[in-house]
């Protein structure tokens, strides 16, 4: 027989699931930095950038808003600046979102409905991989948490400090990532749903809504002063082709989404949105799947990455954690919970796996190869830059090599070979060429420089190549000249 959820929270009950709730944090976040801490993956290309925005605090970067560079600095800054260092905010941020999950579940139902909740989405294979990298996911899930925490607790006695507190998620969450606009879309529909029309007549809605907003303006007005470059940049991302739909891609979004959230719970999720009877049902229905939609319509445009939408399972890891304690399936949360941890031991010791069943590793096959060989590269960088102490470090179009190498031979200034004039990564941004005819310059890149670079400096040689083969068919290589005298682009 169901048992109801909306209880009272026992104190001894929740005093235990408390104790349960941290000493399994701990252990799944001590396994965690086992991993990141035991290790030698290098950063991939997005860290190695983020890592670059810390060094150079602004209110605003060329792909994303600037929270990701602020918790990379003050680690870092505390710390030092090893991979691990750089990582270490995923530790810290999602036990702590967790909590905040726990808090919405005690609050909605019961401490034991939390307490499930916290680990379904704790271990969710999404959270599994982004908890051993650093990521914009990381704070923008914890402010995301709070948000729809601080909105529960407001719509249900009205208190100041609650409107404020949703002010502040909202506005630290869109400085962590501009999909984090999605909770007013989320939050809507739900006010609609339930009929809570004169909600929208509370001037301390307005109010959180205007702190959000100021918190916000910073990077606003960093991205008005840059030519909107990021809004312009999400937009690339983002938009289609001349194909008005793309069965192809919505599929393989939607198929993607029983490996971000996970096999059983996924699953879970769509037959309790369709068959199940909850309280508070569409609360957690329109945090979950607005956010779906919103990414299954970008999908069917013709671009959307299966993590765009993880946020959407904050609120799913409750409504499952409540149908679980409501039905007493605790096969299913065996089951679930079991598979998600599989998945977690599968990627954190592929490579160990695969010795132990005797699979030689191969490019095909090797899920971190384009993590490896990059601190190879920066070291034989190193040495040919102590030929050249004042160089700057010059690339081309792609920002690969340059993050990587502004990172493994720290520390470089950069520049960019732009004549064209169009702002196509974070370091076009900066150090225009034309203002640095008296610098000298290592210059990286793919394959043979062209005479129509060489001409446009007084003196061009060869002074060395970047390469390690890290499979018979997978290698990085780069040439590497030395340039100076920059005549202008024309």
């Amino acid at each position: 027989m169901p048992v109801p959820l909306q209880q009272k929270n026992n104190s001894d009950t929740s005093s235990i699931d408390i104790k349960l709730l941290l000493i399994g944090l701990l252990i799944i976040s001590l396994w965690r930095a086992s991993i990141v801490f035991g290790t030698d993956i290098s950063l991939y290309i997005d860290e190695a950038q983020y890592w670059y925005w810390s060094q150079h605090l602004d209110f605003g970067y060329y792909s994303k808003p600037p929270v990701i560079a602020l918790i990379i600095a003050a680690t870092t800054a505390l710390f030092g600046d090893n991979e691990a260092i750089i990582r270490l905010g995923s530790l810290l941020f999602y036990p702590l979102t967790s909590g905040i999950i726990y808090l919405i579940g005690r609050h909605l139902y019961a401490s034991r409905v939390g307490l499930i909740a916290a680990f379904i989405f704790i271990s969710m294979p999404a959270v599994s991989i982004s908890s051993t990298i650093i990521s914009t996911d990381v704070p923008f899930f914890f402010f995301w948490s709070l948000g729809l925490y601080a909105f529960i607790r407001a719509l249900e006695n009205n208190n100041w400090r609650w409107w404020i507190l949703l002010g502040v998620a909202g506005g630290l969450g869109m400085q962590s990532k501009y999909t984090m606009g999605v909770f007013v879309f989320s939050a809507v529909l739900y006010l609609f749903l339930n009929s809570q029309w004169k909600t929208f007549l509370n001037i301390r809605l307005w109010l959180a809504g205007i702190i959000a907003a100021l918190i916000w303006l910073p990077n606003l007005i960093w991205n008005a002063q840059h030519q909107f470059i990021t809004f312009q940049h999400t937009s690339e991302i983002s938009e289609g082709t001349a194909q008005i739909f793309h069965w192809d891609e919505l599929l393989e979004f939607f198929v993607g989404q029983f490996g971000v959230f996970g096999l059983v719970s996924f699953l879970l999720l769509i037959t309790l949105s369709l068959r199940v009877k909850l309280p508070h049902k569409k609360l957690l229905l329109s945090f979950t799947w607005t956010f779906l939609a919103i990414i299954f319509m970008q999908a069917l445009s013709g671009r959307a990455n299966a993590n765009w939408a993880a946020p959407a399972y904050v609120a799913a890891s409750i409504m499952l954690a409540a149908w679980i304690v409501q039905s007493h399936r605790t096969k299913w949360l065996a089951a679930l919970l079991s598979l998600n941890l599989l998945f977690g031991v599968l990627i954190y010791y592929s490579q160990t796996i695969f010795n132990v069943v005797g699979i030689e590793l191969t490019s095909k096959n090797d899920i971190y190869k384009r993590l490896r060989g990059w601190p190879e590269i920066g070291k034989q960088f190193s040495a040919i830059k102590k030929d050249y102490p004042d160089a700057v470090l010059l690339g081309t179009g792609g920002r690969t090599i340059l993050a990587h190498l502004l990172y493994q031979a720290r520390p470089l200034q950069v520049a960019t070979w732009n004549p064209i004039g169009k702002i196509r990564h974070h370091f076009d941004l900066h150090n225009n060429l034309e203002d640095m005819k008296d610098k000298r310059f290592l210059f990286v890149l793919e394959g043979e420089i062209s005479t129509e670079i060489t001409s446009r400096f007084s003196t061009s040689r060869h002074v060395g190549t970047l390469e390690t083969n890290i499979y018979d068919n997978y290698q990085l290589k780069y040439q590497v000249y030395f340039l100076k005298g920059f005549k202008g682009y024309k």
